[in-house]
């Protein structure tokens, strides 16, 4: 048979497996008791033996406070991507992995585009990501926040599945302690040591729209004390098709590699160095193509003074460059930034924090074709300066807690800052807690919002974004193989980005701050281990929005510009171990319509279901798998207009 043939065989196969998945997946819910009867016969799912909801519970977590606390009485909206869940998800990129997060909304714009943000503000999509700039992203301590156009290119942020040991997921503001542009969220990626890495691991993948990667690392030790790991990955990813069917001619590669120290000289210091570098092309053939690459290196000396007080120091250089030929526009940002935290017990119920914070980016910008100019100025130094005090309360031993915090930060655009809040977290008993907090927090304006030469207007400074918000939450484990966590808030936006006409012939709209904006909404997510071979979670998000114009020139259909979000998802992500060393896993999700804009020419996005399935074979040292994912749908549009494949790709690894 024909390429073509084969293909409409492949797709008619598709199309009639996800039929059949859909009932069996059905039948398997409907009837988990009877499941539940043959455990004997079939293997514990990998590490939930040893994991169980109570445990999952209990994962000790930093993200809200910066010092460790349980999940189960965290005074926040936060969810935990464990590395067995990454693992078994069918996600080969790291935007993808987050689709994992009920919390957040996730969707992709193009063969390497995403938008990805929590409650809302997924913005205007533009090329290599969109105008999504409430949500703070750090790896392993490392902020990767854009400051030239605000929010995140996801295209150039990768890690290997098997070195992430969780991601821990905030929505709502974190400001207090992760300052600037921390509006809705915070995602903070945590790797394993190179302690957890030792040996050698490989891996090759082939399929329709990953075509082809591979990854490598290589982890060993000098003695007891001193760890080390070196990797190496690829990967070439294919096109995704424009509204009439026709490639869009968007398919990329991307070439990395890094390595991990970690230095134990003795129980009170440790000592940790890595560092990346990339390099990728985009958008293909030559002529056109996005050029990308960068380096990044970071240095982190933990001392532990006692149990109760511990300092941290952390410094890192990152650069990012990106030449988009089609646009003739090159980029390069410099970032330095050192940070220090100490923390440390005061009486019986007080736990101080305090840290500084110094951050300078150097911002070079050129228009190599020599046509027009971007920006104006080209070039920008940045300075940030930073601190924050926290104070946690224990008002009534294991029951009640309250925290305060604030963080003042001077940035070069709009001068002092501040960002406090308040948490509350009430443990009712050991399987409950009610929690809430009032939190305020700013994202400073970009070099989008100020320098864009086509918009700049010195009688129209732009100010920082903010928003108060009010949330209010409840977690609960019913029974031992079970949990839930709900989350509901309301938030009160003001001075947000809007284009205003400005009648100036020469310069006829001005980025402003003349939008308000209110949002409320609700979160739901929960695991349930059906039986020690079957573990299910997910959740479902519901989100509500009211923008408002404070004047009468802001261009209409504008906060279109500033958020395109669905009212409603869901998802749900279910761990499957079968005989003979079989691994069954699938993530299921519905996302709701997308709005459009006549004004803006925004295209309206009719909501989609989509099932990804993998299924793995271990035997000894070699690992094989097959992903299909799309499933039930051939192609689909999840955000702007280019149509997502559906698509298939296999795996073989080796573990020594």
């Amino acid at each position: 048979p024909s390429v073509n043939e084969l293909t409409k065989i492949l797709s008619n196969l598709l199309n009639q497996s996800a039929i059949l998945l859909g009932i069996a997946m059905m039948l398997l819910v409907a009837v988990p008791q009877k499941l539940s009867a043959q455990t004997g016969t079939l293997p514990p799912v990998s590490k939930l033996k040893k994991l169980s909801v109570e445990e999952l519970m209990n994962i000790e977590v930093t993200s809200v406070s910066k010092t460790p606390q349980k999940l189960a009485e965290v005074a926040s909206a936060i969810q935990v991507l464990t590395g067995e869940d990454i693992r078994r998800s069918p996600a080969i990129l790291l935007p993808e992995i987050l689709r994992l997060a009920p919390n957040l909304q996730v969707t992709r714009s193009g063969s390497h585009d995403w938008a990805v943000t929590a409650r809302g503000f997924n913005g205007f999509p533009i090329a290599n990501s969109s105008l999504a700039d409430k949500l703070l992203v750090t790896i392993d301590g490392r902020a990767v926040y854009n400051s030239l156009f605000g929010g995140v290119y996801w295209d150039v942020q990768g890690v290997l599945k098997d070195e992430i040991d969780r991601i821990e997921v905030v929505s709502g503001p974190g400001g207090t302690l992760w300052g600037a542009n921390a509006v809705n969220g915070v995602i903070n990626l945590i790797s394993k040591s190179a302690k957890e890495t030792q040996g050698l691991v490989a891996s090759a993948s082939v399929g329709s729209f990953l075509h082809d990667g591979f990854a490598a690392r290589y982890g060993s030790h000098v003695d007891s004390t001193f760890f080390y790991r070196v990797y190496a990955n690829r990967f070439d990813f294919g096109n995704t098709k424009t509204k009439n069917g026709s490639d869009a001619m968007d398919d990329w590669n991307m070439t990395r590699s890094g390595f991990r120290m970690d230095f134990m000289p003795s129980t009170k210091n440790t000592l940790t160095v890595q560092g990346d570098l990339y390099f990728g092309n985009e958008d293909i053939p030559d002529s056109v193509a996005t050029l990308v690459n960068g380096q990044n290196l970071l240095a982190r000396w933990t001392h532990s003074f006692s149990g109760h007080s511990n300092l941290n120091i952390q410094a890192y250089f990152d650069r990012t460059w990106r030449n988009i030929k089609r646009q003739g526009f090159t980029d390069e940002i410099n970032t330095f930034d050192i940070d220090i935290q100490h923390g440390f017990k005061l009486g019986k119920h007080s736990n101080i924090l305090w840290g500084l914070d110094y951050r300078t980016l150097n911002d070079i910008t050129k228009d190599t074709s020599k046509t027009t100019t971007t920006f104006t100025p080209l070039n920008r130094v940045l300075p940030l300066f930073s601190a924050f005090l926290q104070d946690q309360l224990t008002l009534i031993p294991n029951r009640l807690e309250l925290t305060l915090g604030t963080k003042i930060l001077h940035n070069y655009y709009t001068q002092f800052e501040w960002q406090p809040s308040i948490r509350l977290a009430w443990t009712v008993s050991s399987k409950q807690t009610i929690w809430s907090a009032v939190s305020r927090a700013v994202r400073t304006p970009s070099r989008y919002d100020v320098d864009l030469t086509s918009f700049v207007n010195i009688d129209h400074p732009f100010k920082s974004e903010n928003v108060i918000a009010y949330e209010l939450g409840y977690r609960v484990r019913p029974k031992d193989n079970m949990s839930f966590s709900l989350a509901t808030f309301f938030n009160d936006y003001r001075e947000l980005r809007s284009i205003d006409a400005t009648g100036d012939p020469i310069v006829p709209y001005v980025f402003a701050n003349s939008l308000e904006a209110k949002t409320w909404g609700i979160e739901f997510s929960g695991n349930y281990v059906v039986t020690p071979s079957w573990r299910l979670r997910g959740g479902a998000t519901y989100l509500g929005e009211d923008f408002d114009s404070t004047s009468v020139n802001t261009y209409p259909g504008n906060s279109k510009f500033e958020a395109i979000d669905p009212n409603f998802q869901c998802l749900l992500q279910s761990i499957l171990n079968l005989p003979k060393n079989i691994e069954l896993d699938f993530l299921c999700k519905y996302v709701d319509d997308l709005d459009g804009s006549a004004a803006l020419g925004i295209t309206k996005v009719p909501g989609y279901f989509s099932l990804d399935l993998r299924c793995g074979w271990t035997y000894k040292s070699l690992t094989l798998g097959v992903s299909v994912l799309n499933l039930t749908d051939k192609n689909h549009v999840e955000f702007g207009t280019r149509q997502i494949p559906r698509s298939i790709h296999g795996k073989i690894g080796f573990r020594f």
